[in-house]
C-alpha cells in the first residue's frame, strides 16, 4: 500500500514561500530558482507634476523674430467720409452792362437789379455743395443758413451842375429768397444815402448787410442793387455767399 505523505511535512515549504515572496516586495529582489542569481528590479523613471510644468515652460528651440518695419513706407492716409457743409464765396466778376437785363417786376421798386455776375474763380472764392445759375444760389439741404454780401458803388462824375443837382445818391441794396411762391421774399435790405457838397468829389460807397435764415432744400437766394450802373466790380470789395450752420 502507498503511504500519503504527512500534512505537517508541507507547512515548511508553504511559510518559506510566503517568506520568499515579503522579501521580494520589501527589498526589491527576485528570488529566481536556484540556477539563477539573485537580481534587482530596476524602476522606470516615474515623471512628476513639477518636471510636466518645466518641460512645458521650456522655450522652443526656433528663435522668436520680430515683425519687420518698413521705416520708408508712405503713411496710411485716413479718409475723411463726412460730407462737406454746403458753402459759397462768390466775387463780382464785372458789373452789368445798362439795359442788358430788363428788371423783373416781382422786385421791389427800390432795389429791383438783381446782380448776375458772381463768380467763384477769385482767389479765396469758393462753391461747394452748391449750384450757382444766372447769379442765384441754390440751397441743396435744409437747415440755417448765415447769408452775407457787400456791393461797392462808385459814384459818377457828374458832367455838368444839372447833372449834379439830378443825380440820386440813395444806395439800397437787399437780399431775396426764392422758393415755390410766386414773389420772391425780401430778407435783408441795406441802404445807404450820402449828401455831397458841390464840389466834393465823388467815391466809393460800400453796404454789407448779413443775417441767419432757416432755409429749405430748392430755395435760391440772390442779390439786387437799386443803381446797376453803379456797382464797382472788384473782387475784394464786391462779394457774396452762404455756408450752413449746424445749431
Amino acid at each position: 500500500m502507498l503511504r500519503s505523505k504527512p500534512l505537517c511535512a508541507e507547512v515548511p515549504s508553504q511559510r518559506s514561500g510566503a517568506i520568499r515572496r515579503a522579501l521580494t516586495l520589501s527589498s526589491g529582489w527576485t528570488m529566481t530558482t536556484r540556477s539563477q542569481s539573485p537580481r534587482r528590479r530596476t524602476p522606470e523613471p516615474a515623471r512628476t507634476v513639477t518636471q510636466n510644468l518645466i518641460s512645458q515652460r521650456r522655450p522652443s528651440a526656433e528663435p522668436r523674430t520680430m515683425p519687420r518695419v518698413n521705416s520708408t513706407a508712405p503713411p496710411v492716409k485716413i479718409l475723411n467720409t463726412v460730407p462737406q457743409r454746403p458753402s459759397a464765396h462768390l466775387t463780382l466778376r464785372d458789373s452789368s452792362p445798362p439795359g442788358s437785363f430788363p428788371p423783373p417786376d416781382d422786385l421791389h421798386q427800390s432795389c429791383r437789379h438783381p446782380v448776375r455776375t458772381w463768380g467763384n474763380g477769385s482767389f479765396g472764392a469758393h462753391l461747394r455743395n452748391m449750384t450757382l445759375a444766372s447769379g442765384r444760389l441754390r440751397v441743396p439741404q435744409d437747415g440755417r443758413y448765415y447769408l452775407y454780401a457787400q456791393v461797392y458803388f462808385r459814384y459818377p462824375s457828374p458832367s455838368s451842375e444839372s447833372d449834379q443837382s439830378g443825380a440820386s445818391h440813395q444806395l439800397v441794396q437787399c437780399i431775396y429768397k426764392k422758393t415755390s411762391y410766386r414773389r420772391p421774399i425780401p430778407l435783408l435790405k441795406g441802404v445807404g444815402t450820402k449828401c455831397w457838397a458841390p464840389d466834393a468829389e465823388y467815391a466809393l460807397h460800400s453796404v454789407y448787410q448779413g443775417g441767419l435764415f432757416e432755409l429749405r432744400a430748392g430755395d435760391e437766394v440772390f442779390v439786387a442793387v437799386s443803381s446797376p450802373t453803379m456797382v464797382h466790380a472788384e473782387e475784394s470789395a464786391s462779394y457774396f455767399g452762404a455756408f450752413r450752420l449746424d445749431v
